[in-house]
């Protein structure tokens, strides 16, 4: 590990963007496949006539089908060779995947390419999370994870722009040049894995525990024998020795009841995926230039051009996020985006439905390549700038909450035994769901016509109803008091609630209450003493049993308050003891502080 001169935050926000060139080395893949499946040359070379057809589904989907199987089997790896050299791996296989589509003149060795990229983007999509997840602090872990997702939306935006740049290119290989520039960014990410620590969290699962104190420390930019690292460092020994001992399979334990609930935990990592792609952010970016042709546009190059506006408003979207994700609830911010986008497909499946004059069959598609056999137009101008300006909101809605709060979540609720293998349970989910939608998108927007954006808005307020009622709030608790959020063993569940999450945390918060009380009777003590030597008249006169010294005030001598004996219900040791250790300083939340049951 290399330890840059920075602030730990900000080296923290370094190694995070850093090994978010995997999300976007995400987004780019998808954005340049959807892209290119429309390009003239990409059609001839390999005989695409429409991506909605099986050949078009095959390209795109071949790569979900793979990244499910990598998601599933790679957490079993990650526990075994460490998070840095799965990085490693990961990058090679996406260059390889690479150079097999660039090289390829078929579609059966285009499709090798796709299926081999496609493992490297199920490893990236489960790995990045969970290792920004273990590297975070409580404070900060939402936005770290968040920049994952901002990558994830810079990349698909950078696809859809590159590809529009080259659509008009009059050379028959054009559509290579987005594939070739796919080689970029994981070269990068090989060339700098060296100088990224590996998770702290991981090293003690295999009981590096020097240097899992050591990065910590460097992390957290805290000297060694520092409270806050040793209690860190404490709560995560503990927490893991307890997941060995009672947890005999991280696979078989997925799907555990009990204190633990691991399969409640596994349930809801699923269905924050299944959900995600359920809003149908991903049909409609898909399949945005049918979307735009439906709505009324009429003209090839502003269909073109609105994958590029509909990926820029992705990503700048995201960006806000980051200020404020750590600062609300979680819960809140699912329900409000989910009612944001459930409000603007309704409005968009109403108007469509009002103002659709007829259907139509398109001899010759408004945008090069994409012809469905029938779909609704709108004539009138004025739907149509309805459509869009809700179309804006929806995207808008979905990289403000769950764009980011997808990949959040799930990173956040599984304990260290079985965080690889549940993510990747979770992360095939996602990927099985976006397989589904694609596959099912183009049926519905041509078969049930408005009622496809009626289905997802439907959705979207279910989704609201699922996350009320059955996902905890997770907003700045550290990853060992999650598991105590599922255990129910808390005594106050408010959201807010802050518990000690190991026994010395527990013993020191109960000591900084015992010398609170302390102090509060020593400051009465001598409030009483002041009370009782005060001077009752101006001659200085004192009560019986007050030695008064003349000051300038006129007012009795009190000797130092260290000189002065502790008024206390407890035994002279006890004083005679506390005296001989530093006094703790008392959090201003203390009062917040409650207990877990033993």
């Amino acid at each position: 590990m290399i330890t840059l001169p920075v602030s730990p935050k900000a080296r923290l926000y370094i190694i995070s963007s850093f090994v978010s060139i995997g999300g976007f080395l995400y987004g780019l893949d998808n954005g340049i496949v959807s892209a290119c499946l429309v390009m003239p040359s990409f059609q001839n070379t390999f005989g695409v006539q429409n991506p909605a057809d099986l050949d078009g589904i095959a390209a795109m989907g071949l790569a979900y089908l793979t990244a499910i199987f990598s998601s599933l089997t790679t957490g079993y790896f990650i526990d075994r060779l460490g998070r840095k050299k799965i990085f490693y791996i990961a990058s090679i296989i996406h260059i390889t995947g690479s150079i097999i589509q660039v090289a390829s003149n078929t579609l059966s060795v285009f499709l090798v390419g796709r299926g081999v990229s496609g493992i490297a983007l199920g490893i990236y999509s489960l790995l990045i999370p969970l290792y920004q997840s273990e590297l975070a602090k409580a404070s900060n872990r939402g936005r770290m994870i968040c920049i994952y997702q901002i990558g994830t939306t810079m990349g698909s935006c950078v696809a859809f722009w590159m590809c529009f740049g080259t659509f008009y290119f009059s050379e028959n290989n054009n559509w290579k040049i987005p594939f070739a520039v796919q080689l970029i960014p994981p070269l990068i990410m090989l060339s700098g894995l060296w100088a990224i620590p590996e998770s702290p969290r991981w090293l003690i699962y295999r009981e590096h525990y020097d240097e899992a104190k050591y990065i910590l420390e460097q992390l957290r930019d805290k000297t060694d024998g520092d409270m806050d690292a040793r209690m860190e460092f404490t709560g995560i020994v503990q927490d893991v020795s307890f997941d060995k001992i009672y947890t005999t399979n991280p696979y078989t334990a997925l799907f555990q009841t009990g204190t633990t609930n691991y399969r409640r935990r596994t349930l809801l990592g699923i269905g924050i995926h299944a959900f995600t792609q359920l809003t149908g952010i991903n049909a409609l970016l898909y399949y945005l230039p049918d979307v735009l042709e439906a709505a009324g546009i009429k003209y090839r190059h502003t269909a073109l051009i609105g994958n590029c506006v509909g990926g820029s408003v992705s990503f700048l979207a995201t960006l806000p996020i980051f200020f404020y994700i750590d600062r609300l609830d979680r819960r809140l911010i699912m329900t409000a985006g989910a009612l944001v986008m459930g409000i603007s497909l309704v409005v968009i499946s109403a108007v469509t439905a009002r103002f659709a004059e007829r259907i139509v069959t398109h001899g010759s598609d408004v945008y090069q390549g994409m012809d469905f056999s029938s779909t609704t137009y709108l004539s009138s101008e004025a739907a149509t700038y309805v459509i869009l300006v809700f179309l804006i909101i929806f995207f808008s809605g979905f990289s403000l909450s769950w764009g980011s709060m997808g990949w959040i979540y799930p990173a956040e609720i599984y304990p260290q035994l079985i965080r690889a293998n549940a993510m990747g349970v979770t992360t095939a989910s996602s990927y099985l769901f976006n397989l589904i939608i694609t596959i099912i998108s183009p049926f519905m927007f041509r078969s049930i016509l408005w009622g496809a954006y009626l289905f997802y808005g439907l959705f979207c307020f279910i989704i609201i109803c699922a996350v009320r009622r059955f996902y905890p709030e997770t907003k700045r608790k550290p990853l060992e008091e999650i598991n105590l959020v599922f255990s129910g063993a808390l005594v106050d569940k408010q959201p807010g609630a802050h518990h000690p999450t190991t026994a010395a945390e527990a013993l020191l918060r109960m000591e900084q209450l015992r010398y609170r009380d302390r102090c509060l009777k020593y400051e009465q003590s001598i409030q009483e003493f002041d009370d009782m030597c005060r001077p009752t008249n101006r001659l200085n006169s004192t009560p019986s049993g007050c030695v008064s010294i003349s000051m300038p005030e006129g007012r009795p001598y009190r000797p130092p308050l260290n000189q002065m004996t502790p008024i206390s219900e407890h035994s002279t040791e006890e004083h005679s003891t506390l005296n001989n250790h530093r006094p703790l300083i008392v959090p201003p939340n203390l009062d917040t502080v409650h207990p877990t049951h033993t």
